[in-house]
């Protein structure tokens, strides 16, 4: 074989990011790289670019044009059976020559050989979005670096809306635990991000439309702090005819490109001080810090086709999941200990337009001892190494790890299973949407929200509440009504069990605080005594037990092979946010690979 040569090595960021995509690659088989690929022994001719990595395994990829690809990879838990060792590989091509390759523009190179031209497309797209990432990801460590000691006891502030705003800020700084370019907010150049995103805790004023009173649907009136027309640079004649319509900065400039309903009035003065949540585009206003507001914002995350506009049919949707959640609660004495729901049910859009809406979130009273944290929060770093979970546990759990992670997985499991095998709900209730509520004294809880995207069978809520069996005729998505248990299964293991269960058991294993064993059987345990106390309820658990503790595989959501790098036509995907392959081997399993990592 010819001699070899190297690239230059990128910046660390660039090396994170790739490892990222190479380890999602292999997760969702992108192009067959595992299916198709063989773990062999490294050729003797190629030892010498071995990488310096003696432990590693070898996966030759040969299917990809007439390149041959070498990776180094190690075995992997749980949701995959390997993971790359770096940003590294080998190349040897059809001419014997060898070069050893890095970074993510040579890798999605080799997977984009020989496609077709839409999908050549979404990967350039993806290229993109993956130069945006490491840009994001460089300029949100800065932020990091300036704002973490002062965030050091964030569960000490006096004020509760404080402590939510300050561990929502924490939360930004750590990577979505499985997208692999979630980092990237595509539409945020450097000065939009440090001035709207929540890394950079920034405070700035809303726009404001006048939208004539015939165009606009409000679904209540309008909060009582919302400004007057005089307080935003217009005549306060307007009063009979138009109603007030908040609008971000960043989308403000870009409103006439997508059409505005005539005889609306663009407000020539901002009003209504605000400071961006972990959402981004919902914002908490700043001297009334129990309401919330979700805008639509020019910027894609979790994929470029992820527009984060609104629909205005979310509006009703989620006010029907809020409605029906908390009228659960009130019959059901076991739900009604363990959650509360925001109040969504002020809400306004115009012209049935995307970029016209806007969503309002009054919190509960009575949080002044409560400490509200997303799950998207608890693994996150503390600027002296430790988790944030850890200062929790000290605070509200007398150190005892085990006894917070018992109340965690009882909390979890008894409110999803319960929805899930009796009242054929399931709820995409995601590590930012799962908030927890901490308070001394008290039975750790749930505050749920923004539950828009979750997924119902009629048939079984029917079943369980006649008297409501007419109710979800009105929910306006059609895609969240389904006729079987399979797409409430699937939900409940990527987003409950993977998301905010799995993600942070690894992230205290890989601290080491406990043992995977340990927490994987922990884990199983409580889901089996959830499992039997149901039954003994009367609750039919077959399906829970055979989707969880029966089946070899387990569902993983698969977010570029439908999000990302490919069409719904080339993926199949009905719901590119919904799309799922089952190649995890189930680590439920009582011989798991968990047990014997």
């Amino acid at each position: 074989m010819g001699g070899g040569m190297s690239l230059p090595v990128p910046g660390a960021d660039q090396a994170f990011i790739t490892r990222r995509i190479i380890d999602c690659c292999l997760r969702e088989d992108i192009r067959g790289v595992v299916s198709q690929g063989h773990i062999c022994p490294l050729p003797d001719d190629l030892s010498q670019h071995a990488l310096q990595q003696p432990d590693a395994r070898w996966l030759r990829i040969a299917h990809l044009g007439s390149d041959e690809l070498w990776l180094p990879v190690v075995r992997a838990y749980p949701l995959q059976d390997w993971i790359g060792t770096g940003d590294t590989w080998i190349k040897v091509s059809e001419h014997n020559q060898i070069e050893v390759q890095r970074g993510y523009p040579l890798w999605l190179g080799h997977l984009s050989h020989g496609l077709d031209d839409e999908s050549l497309t979404l990967f350039a797209a993806y290229l993109k979005e993956a130069d945006c990432a490491t840009e994001h990801r460089t300029l949100c460590n800065q932020a990091y670096h300036q704002h973490a000691p002062a965030l050091a006891d964030v569960t000490g502030l006096k004020d509760w809306s404080q402590r939510l705003l300050k561990i929502d800020q924490l939360a930004s700084y750590l990577d979505h635990p499985f997208y692999p370019t979630a980092r990237a907010k595509s539409g945020f150049d450097a000065a939009a991000l440090k001035a709207y995103a929540p890394e950079f805790a920034p405070r700035f004023e809303l726009k404001w439309l006048a939208i004539p009173n015939h165009a606009l649907t409000l679904t209540s009136p309008q909060p009582p702090h919302w400004p007057d027309f005089e307080e935003v640079g217009l005549s306060p004649t307007l009063h009979n005819s138009h109603s007030l319509l908040p609008v971000h900065p960043l989308t403000w400039d870009e409103l006439e490109q997508y059409g505005l309903p005539e005889g609306t009035l663009k407000a020539p003065r901002s009003a209504m001080q605000v400071e961006p949540t972990l959402s981004v585009r919902t914002v908490v206003c700043v001297d009334q810090p129990q309401w919330h507001i979700k805008l639509p914002l020019l910027v894609s995350t979790l994929g470029a086709r992820n527009l984060r506009l609104i629909k205005p049919g979310t509006l009703y949707d989620g006010h029907w999941f809020q409605t029906t959640l908390l009228a659960l609660a009130e019959r059901d004495p076991a739900l009604a200990s363990r959650y509360v729901h925001v109040d969504e049910k002020h809400g306004g859009h115009a012209a049935e337009s995307r970029h016209l809406a806007y969503i309002v979130r009054r919190y509960p009273t009575g949080l002044e001892n409560t400490t509200l944290v997303p799950v998207a929060a608890l693994a996150s770093p503390l600027a002296d190494g430790r988790l944030f979970l850890e200062q929790l546990v000290e605070r509200f759990y007398a150190g005892s790890l085990q006894h917070w992670l018992d109340d965690y997985l009882d909390l979890l499991l008894q409110v999803h299973l319960r929805l899930w095998l009796r009242y054929g709900i399931a709820l995409e209730a995601n590590q930012q949407n799962a908030v927890l509520m901490f308070e001394a004294g008290q039975p750790l809880c749930l505050l749920m929200k923004d539950n828009d995207a979750a997924r119902l069978w009629p048939q079984r809520f029917a079943a369980s509440c006649p008297d409501l069996a007419d109710l979800p005729a009105t929910l306006q998505d059609e895609r969240i009504r389904v006729d079987s248990s399979q797409p409430l299964a699937e939900m409940f293991c990527t987003i409950t069990v993977q998301l905010n269960i799995v993600a942070i058991l690894e992230a205290i294993a890989s601290a080491g605080l406990a043992t995977r064993s340990s927490l994987y059987g922990t884990l199983r345990q409580r889901l089996i005594d959830c499992l039997r106390q149901l039954e003994a309820e009367g609750i039919d658990c077959d399906d829970a037990r055979r989707w969880l503790l029966d089946s070899p595989k387990l569902p993983v959501k698969y977010l570029l092979s439908a999000g990302s790098l490919f069409s719904k036509a080339h993926s199949g995907a009905s719901d590119i946010n919904k799309f799922y392959g089952y190649s995890a081997a189930n680590f439920l399993l009582e011989e798991g690979p968990c047990s014997a990592v």
